[in-house]
């Protein structure tokens, strides 16, 4: 048995989510304050007994924001169980859960937490639909103290439906709520009634904090070596333990006839007698009573490290590890309830390095069938490593948040729209290394075909608009190939909500005829020749048609993702829009000046070439063919290096093409407000200025273009939201 999924209605910043997870090791992924901790508590609000919730605990704020008034609304926290064998339904609490629709659904079974106001207050709200006034009265009297939590098994209604929603609890908005003896008493809507206590005796729950102080737990009552040793004391046998307490009797009598302590006790007796007098003053004894109870003794055990008196000397890292490790070894020996165990870890990757991060979420020495983890990181080191089946995505928009599983029908897609013939899935499980995971954490996501787009693009974005991708929550993936269809797929309503842009070339041919502008001529006049143009891959135009093509047929009605395209290849767009942008590269490439002035004749061409009278080529084309011959002759990465090098010693403004800025204002429609524009806007002119007088200020179009054109198309994407 295990749990397989965990439904949030109404708590806190989730208004309707469901969390799945699969036997063995799960995490949840997210941003900082996206609703990661929220969903353990959740979790831990309905299955552990030691977390104590109760109405007294309630506060207005465990409500979700978008409910606006949250009284007469119910909290409902739903856990199902899958893989329920006969064995474990023959336990008559087991049995309470398990479901009985069909025979498809016999291994199944759930238990649900529902917060919802008492019956007198449910019963008023029915009273008084459909009357504004006086059902509006009714809601405003409710008050937290009003609200009961009840458990219940064997519940199949979708809370998560909004229409089922309404059906049950009430369609508040339209002041009606449903007569409470009906669905919300009917055990076919909301389960049958369970003591959650004994559903407590066969599923376990342990909590490991993100903010632990390993040193204070080590050293305190609550050492898990104290539970450790408790829980293995009755196996320990009387004749292996009779030689310590022998020792330990040995000890108290030695500490006893130490003469400064028969001292004490013949001084304590005189006093007594000076004040109570010889007959009624008691003749007390002094003895040492260190107990040889193993329990007693267990508080005196202490981990060190090997030739060191305590755990001071260690890094938080290291303690950090040894605490997880501690507590795992705790719960194996602890955990006895026999049905499921369930360990819940925050962020176990705080102060750990990231060799270790990328190993702990594979080997965490949970080896029982019978216990899950489910942890909680930001890490991309830990995301690395977890198979996307077993991770959800947490994604926070407008304070509130929702729950996405990426691989959710991922490998019937493949089967259906790429003709993958393998898991798409676990093709992407492999190719999401550190780097590339960071995608799982943006809040948009642009996918690029090489190292020019991923080396100088970032740097473009941070001269041109004043700020990075990574301040506006965009991140940017190398694909390394034009194979684009496979990461992107994971972006969709089922999968991962979030904007993925894909940049591709086109790489329409731009110049017939490559033209050599020869500089060796010995009257220092130069020559103008023409050869065949082998700088442009033979079927590249055919191909880059294809692909868009393939591309925009694919995700037409996705939402979530689209193709952005550069007419010839990136390096040529970018001459196109920036005059200068490779003239310098030339210098810092070449040291005889020969070579160097014949690059820069080739790279800042300004006459038209005509042949035999007839115009063969453009000054622009001219040097765009030198932009390429350039990135032949020294690699498109290695060019990019030294642009973006350039770039950044540069006080100059670049211009992004166009299709670029179109891009990065399709994914950022989630992460930019209005707010974030301002800021773009001081942070560039230095002035606090309306985002409609920037737009209309004509020094700041010829100062500022990147950064009105994007602002431009931010504003339309807004429009459309």
């Amino acid at each position: 048995m295990n749990l397989s999924n965990v439904q949030i209605v109404n708590f806190r910043n989730y208004s309707s989510t469901t969390f799945n997870f699969f036997g063995g090791a799960n995490t949840i992924i997210g941003e900082n304050d996206s609703g990661k901790s929220n969903a353990l508590t959740a979790i831990r609000m309905l299955l552990d007994d030691s977390f104590y919730y109760s109405t007294k605990s309630l506060k207005e704020s465990d409500f979700n924001k978008s409910l606006g008034n949250f009284r007469g609304h119910w909290i409902i926290i739903s856990a199902e169980f899958e893989n329920i064998s006969d064995e474990e339904s023959d336990k008559e609490v087991i049995a309470t859960l398990r479901e009985e629709i069909s025979n498809a659904s016999l291994s199944k079974g759930n238990a649900c937490l529902i917060i919802r106001p008492n019956v007198r207050k449910r019963q008023e709200l029915y009273d008084a639909s459909e009357n504004i006034f006086e059902f509006e009265d009714v809601r405003n009297s409710i008050r937290l103290s009003d609200y009961e939590f009840i458990y219940r098994g064997k519940m199949t209604t979708d809370f998560t439906d909004p229409i089922v929603y309404k059906e049950v609890v009430g369609d508040f908005e339209n002041f009606t709520a449903p007569d409470p003896k009906e669905k919300q008493e009917n055990d076919q809507y909301i389960g049958s009634r369970v003591d959650i206590k004994d559903i407590n005796e066969h599923i376990s729950v342990v909590f490991i904090d993100a903010l632990r102080d390993v040193l204070r737990t080590v050293s305190s009552t609550s050492n898990p070596i104290k539970r450790i040793v408790e829980e293995i004391e009755d196996k320990i046998s009387d004749s292996e333990f009779e030689d310590v307490k022998n020792k330990i009797k040995d000890l108290n009598e030695s500490i006893t006839d130490i003469e400064g302590i028969g001292d004490i006790k013949s001084d304590i007796n005189n006093k007594l007698v000076d004040i109570l007098g010889l007959v009624y003053s008691p003749d007390l004894s002094l003895s040492s009573n260190i107990s040889d109870d193993l329990t007693s003794l267990s508080r005196f055990l202490k981990l060190r490290p090997q030739g060191e008196e305590d755990m001071n000397s260690l890094g938080l890292g290291h303690l950090n590890m040894i605490f997880i490790a501690l507590k795992i070894v705790e719960y194996n020996k602890c955990s006895f309830r026999e049905v499921l165990n369930i360990m819940l870890i925050e962020e176990p990757e705080a102060h750990i390095h990231h060799h270790i991060q990328r190993t702990l979420f594979q080997n965490l020495g949970i080896k029982d069938k019978s216990t899950q983890v489910i942890m909680t990181t930001h890490s991309p080191n830990i995301a690395e490593s977890s198979e996307i089946s077993r991770m959800n995505i947490v994604k926070s928009f407008n304070g509130f948040s929702v729950a996405m599983n990426p691989s959710k029908n991922l490998d019937s897609f493949g089967e259906d729209f790429l003709n993958t013939k393998i898991s798409l899935s676990k093709s992407i499980e492999r190719y999401l290394d550190a780097k590339r995971s960071t995608l799982l954490f943006s809040k948009g996501v642009i996918l690029v075909e090489g190292d020019a787009e991923e080396i100088l693009i970032p740097n473009l974005v941070k001269n041109s608009l004043g700020v990075s991708l990574d301040e506006i929550g965009i991140g940017l993936i190398n694909v390394g190939s034009t194979a684009f269809e496979y990461i992107a797929s994971l972006f969709s309503n089922e999968r991962i909500n979030r904007k993925c842009a894909v940049i591709t070339d086109m790489d329409e041919q731009m110049v017939p005829m490559e033209i050599i502008i020869d500089e060796r001529q010995k009257d220092g006049t130069s020559e103008k020749k023409l050869i065949s143009n082998k700088l442009y891959k033979k079927g590249a135009a055919k191909k880059g048609k294809e692909r868009k093509v393939k591309l925009d047929k694919l995700f037409q009605s996705n939402e979530w993702v689209k193709a952005f395209y550069a007419g010839s290849t990136f390096e040529i767009e970018l001459a196109k829009v920036n005059d200068e942008i490779f003239s310098n590269v030339p210098s810092q490439i070449y040291e005889q000046e020969s070579t160097i002035t014949k690059w820069e004749n080739k790279l800042s061409y300004s006459n038209d070439i005509f042949f035999e009278e007839e115009l063969v080529a453009t000054s622009d084309q001219v040097k765009c063919n030198a932009v390429l011959s350039l990135a032949e002759n020294t690699g498109k990465g290695w060019l990019a290096t030294i642009v973006a090098q350039i770039i950044a010693k540069s006080e100059e403004k670049y211009v992004l093409p166009e299709y670029i800025i179109d891009a990065i204002a399709f994914v950022s429609s989630e992460s930019v407000s209005e707010k974030v524009v301002k800021k773009m806007i001081v942070h560039n002119t230095a002035e606090e200025i309306e985002i409609e007088d920037f737009l209309g200020n004509h020094n700041y179009k010829n100062d500022y273009p990147c950064l009105i054109s994007f602002i431009k198309k931010w504003k339309k994407m807004e429009m459309f939201k």
